[in-house]
């Protein structure tokens, strides 16, 4: 294996093989040996390193235990601690594969996939929204699937809950740094600190289009970039809604 794993994990989990690897840790498909039950194992490197890896782990934790038993968002059946009080494995049912890789492949997805796949979705979005947590980081490799069109949101690490913020007409304050460019919504890309449970909503507009085009709708090479291909297709803002976003004129174009 790429990473060791600790003794205790290695006796409750036979692992079957690697499914992903990053800066953030590494995910393996394996077996529970008591159960029999294939799951998915990610041991996230140094979890509690600084405040936004901890921020991050704690969220992901504990949202999926308060909302993962829906059926369209994935469950999170264990969280093991490593020897070395850093690392953290979370353990979640196993699924078969995630939409860019079948967007990516390519004729696979026809109308009735697409339409089942984009009501799960907006199921699993509107529970959340029920509880006022926005995601912020919707996207096709976060919509896990398996052999019979099931999907499972994943990926809590930016979900946020806006139920402790004050409400007000711009929204809630928040961090503007959120999602993969390509599915930012425009607010987000002006570095706007207010915005709304919408932003989730753009994102699933950028998935549908996707889905339909069988390639991004926006694949931005930079914020600025992003903005003029959104400007493209969607007719600019009145002067009003101009004014509204000068304050985020001056965002990075990372």
């Amino acid at each position: 294996m790429c990473a060791p794993v600790d003794p205790h994990v290695a006796r409750r989990y036979l692992l079957r093989r690697q499914l992903g690897k990053g800066a953030y840790g590494i995910v393996w498909k394996a077996v529970d040996r008591i159960t029999g039950e294939v799951v998915a194992i990610k041991k996230i490197f140094d979890a509690f390193r600084d405040k936004t890896d901890a921020q991050r782990t704690f969220r992901e934790i504990t949202l999926l235990q308060e909302f993962g038993e829906h059926p369209n968002i994935i469950s999170l059946l264990d969280v093991i601690r490593a020897e070395n009080d850093r690392d953290i494995y979370l353990v979640f049912e196993c699924m078969d594969t995630d939409l860019n890789a079948v967007i990516r492949k390519g004729g696979l997805l026809q109308d009735v996939h697409v339409r089942s796949i984009f009501c799960q979705l907006l199921q699993a979005t509107r529970f959340l929204h029920s509880g006022h947590i926005v995601h912020r980081d919707q996207k096709p490799s976060n919509v896990l699937l398996d052999a019979n069109c099931t999907v499972k949101l994943c990926d809590f690490g930016l979900a946020r809950s806006l139920s402790d913020l004050p409400e007000g007409p711009e929204g809630q304050a928040l961090t503007e740094y959120v999602a993969t460019r390509w599915y930012r919504a425009p607010e987000v890309l002006l570095s706007s600190h207010r915005y709304t449970l919408g932003v989730d909503m753009w994102s699933l507009g950028c998935i549908l289009a996707e889905m339909l085009r069988g390639k991004p709708l926006f694949p931005g090479t930079s914020t600025l970039h992003q903005l003029e291909l959104i400007l493209e297709i969607i007719p600019p803002p009145s002067e009003e809604g101009q004014t509204a976003c000068r304050s985020g004129v001056g965002a990075s174009t990372q």
